[in-house]
């Protein structure tokens, strides 16, 4: 029942050798293929992260921009604040200099009449 194995003839023998050749070749461009592949992975893990710093990065960026511009905003208000102060107390040093021209030397800047301070019910209002 048993076959005797197969003789193993240099023709045999050469197709065999090269076919592991052939086998051998195609695991060495899966090993490169995987390493290469293997490559990619990392280089791409390394460039999301570095997306992911530069994104942070721009966002303060935006932020610092923002109040920037707010606080600029707010500087410009107070300027114009500032200037419609010095506009309303240059408006009002004028009367002040007119009033005090007129006081006589002792007197307040207020001239009551004796009726304005008897007013009504004895009782003055200055």
């Amino acid at each position: 029942m048993g076959h005797p194995p197969p003789v193993l003839t240099p023709q045999v023998f050469l197709q065999m050798e090269l076919k592991s050749q052939e086998y051998l070749g195609h695991l060495q461009q899966y090993v490169a293929q995987v390493a290469t592949y293997q490559q990619l992975t990392s280089e791409k893990e390394w460039l999301h992260n570095q997306l992911l710093l530069q994104t942070q990065v721009m966002d303060h960026l935006q932020q610092q921009a923002e109040s920037k511009a707010v606080a600029k905003i707010a500087c410009q208000e107070l300027w114009k604040t500032q200037e419609c102060l010095e506009a309303v107390s240059q408006q009002n040093r004028q009367p002040q200099a007119q009033l005090s021209l007129m006081a006589l030397p002792g007197e307040s800047t207020r001239e009551c009449s004796q009726e304005e301070e008897r007013g009504p019910g004895g009782r003055g209002n200055c």
